[in-house]
């Protein structure tokens, strides 16, 4: 089972796919994780959808992916998919995500400064993704994203 909502976020550090050195603990404010790798199909449903709100809330909330494959599949992956969300190695062995004991992905993480999980799921369920969205809105003090604006998209996907 993942971390629940109310408990507390590990440290870690993992290395950037910009070669950067990145740990929890470094970072003030609130931070949005998205565990993943590039052979999941609603990985692939769920990242753009991530992707836009890193693009509205961002520079009141530092979103990051941190994806279970090697430096050069993430490049790839985020350049395939248009992503601009800074991606963070997991891979070989895993360290955060048995941390955050991730079982499947996506699942994703909303963190507060105090290093409070306010955020957890798993797969895809549109009604999490909104209610993400709308926690997102109220931390930055922004008006609501239009996340699923003009899209279909299912109200559930499993990871």
């Amino acid at each position: 089972m993942p971390l629940k909502a109310g408990s507390k976020a590990p440290d870690f550090t993992l290395m950037s796919d910009r070669g950067e050195k990145v740990s929890l603990g470094s970072l003030k404010g609130f931070v949005l994780l998205t565990f993943y790798k590039t052979t999941c199909p609603t990985c692939k449903l769920t990242l753009p959808f991530i992707n836009k709100l890193h693009e509205f809330y961002g520079d009141g909330a530092k979103v990051f992916g941190v994806i279970q494959d090697p430096l050069e599949e993430a490049r790839e992956y985020a350049s395939e998919l248009g992503l601009s969300i800074p991606q963070l190695i997991d891979a070989p062995d895993y360290d955060v995500s048995v941390k955050y004991d991730v079982q499947v992905v996506p699942t994703i993480y909303l963190i507060s400064p105090q290093n409070e999980v306010l955020f957890a799921e798993e797969g895809f369920v549109k009604s999490s993704m909104e209610e993400l969205n709308s926690k997102l809105a109220e931390i930055t003090n922004k008006e609501v994203n239009p996340l699923f604006e003009d899209v279909s998209v299912p109200a559930f996907k499993a990871g």
